[in-house]
């Protein structure tokens, strides 16, 4: 797949056909949903769907200024972050946006950033970034009740060509999941992302005392076991060298743990993954609002944990993470993690999201857990057959068939069909 820098784009409004059709393109205009009635007196809300570059380009000022009315704005949705994949995805043929917007007497008041995929001859209307991206969200002017989406919404996505709706990640608390309740049924394992409320407390030592006495011991009793041998230090930063080791060995770890478990990952199957995470190595990918940040627990000249993620709007994203299996007796995330914590306090972050999954090591630094599931709809009876009989029926059956084989069996199995 090439990846080509974005040429200068005119964002004025481009002449059309008489069938509708921009001239000289072979392109067919935004296509409007049915509108919503407005049975309370309000104007009614469209939904149109945004398919072509310039134009998913040319919403930016509109985007942004609805990310500052939401306040629960997630990474994954804000322009920033749909902008570098653009960026990213510069000359690859195979990526199809389609950037669902919602309109209020011609004001944005909604955005659900989408694209299409290919996926065993079906077209599958998922997140803008899959499989790159955490969370699915739609964002949601605070003035509008999100309920009054849901049928723009849903005309929208059946006009958009796809046979069926895969929402991966929808958060509990999202406008999606409020949306989505009821007509778009959960699918797959259910998860939860772990996160502290950083602006919750005064400070660190506040936050600490709320974790259990007997395991503040055990991990100090860690601490003191290594110190005798040499200094435990922390670090962190946003740029330089600390920041490209710790992307590099984060990713080879997690590569090398897939491969252990006999495991995969749609994000580490695909080739472009490690180029698409350089780009905030590099600075290509250094837009506005997004923030790497790499963290980094040594003991002496040996490098114990790395964990590295994204600052947005007061929030951070702990992306990806690996640790020294060598100091696995002394629970090196475990003790990693408070550190994490602890910088986030000193960077004066609002919350500090872990995402999923709930593993044990995040569980021991909070209890706060935001369910976290995927949503299916299946839009044509293609979609149909694959949704509910694949995706509800037999893939959960062959996944728990496939984790109970042997490790190496898994592993031959993962290499073969890699």
């Amino acid at each position: 797949m090439r990846h080509l820098a974005l040429r200068e784009i005119e964002t004025a409004e481009p002449a059309r056909g008489f069938d509708g059709e921009v001239a000289g393109s072979g392109r067919r205009p935004e296509r409007q949903a049915p509108q919503e009635r407005a049975g309370d007196g309000k104007a009614p809300v469209v939904a149109a769907t945004v398919s072509a570059l310039p134009a998913i380009l040319g919403l930016a000022r509109e985007w942004e200024a609805l990310e500052a009315r939401c306040p629960n704005t997630m990474l994954f949705q804000s322009y920033a972050w749909c902008r570098n994949f653009v960026e990213f995805s510069a000359g690859n043929a195979d990526f199809a946006p389609r950037v669902v917007t919602f309109r209020q007497g011609g004001r944005l008041v909604g955005l659900l950033p989408l694209s299409i995929q290919r996926k065993g001859g079906l077209a599958v209307l998922t997140g803008f970034a899959e499989p790159f991206q955490q969370y699915t969200d739609l964002l949601v002017d605070p003035a509008i009740d999100p309920i009054r989406l849901q049928r723009p919404m849903l005309d929208a996505l059946k006009m958009t060509g796809a046979d069926f709706v895969h929402f991966g990640q929808v958060r509990g608390d999202s406008a999606l999941a409020k949306i989505a309740g009821g007509v778009i049924p959960e699918t797959g394992e259910k998860d939860a992302a772990p996160y502290v409320a950083v602006g919750a407390f005064a400070d660190f030592e506040t936050y600490h005392q709320t974790i259990k006495a007997k395991t503040r011991k055990n991990l100090r009793n860690l601490r003191n076991r290594l110190e005798r041998d040499e200094g435990v230090r922390h670090q962190a930063a946003r740029d330089g060298a600390l920041l490209k080791a710790v992307v590099e060995r984060t990713f080879e770890g997690r590569e090398a743990w897939l491969e252990r478990l006999g495991i995969t990952s749609r994000a580490f199957q695909d080739n472009q993954f490690r180029a698409f995470l350089g780009r905030f190595v590099t600075g290509e990918a250094q837009v506005s609002g997004i923030r790497p940040i790499a963290m980094s627990l040594t003991h002496g000249d040996r490098v114990l944990s790395d964990q590295w993620g994204f600052v947005f709007a007061g929030r951070y994203y702990a992306f990806m993470a690996n640790w020294n299996l060598d100091y696995e007796a002394f629970s090196p995330g475990r003790l990693h993690l408070g550190e994490v914590i602890r910088t986030c306090f000193d960077e004066g972050f609002e919350v500090a999201d872990f995402l999923i999954p709930a593993s044990s090591y995040k569980l021991t630094w909070t209890d706060h857990a935001m369910p976290v599931t995927d949503r299916v709809m299946p839009l044509t009876f293609r979609g149909w057959i694959h949704a509910r009989l694949w995706l509800d029926i037999l893939r959960p059956r062959a996944k728990q068939v496939f984790y109970k084989l042997p490790q190496g069996m898994r592993q031959a199995i993962i290499k073969r069909l890699g």
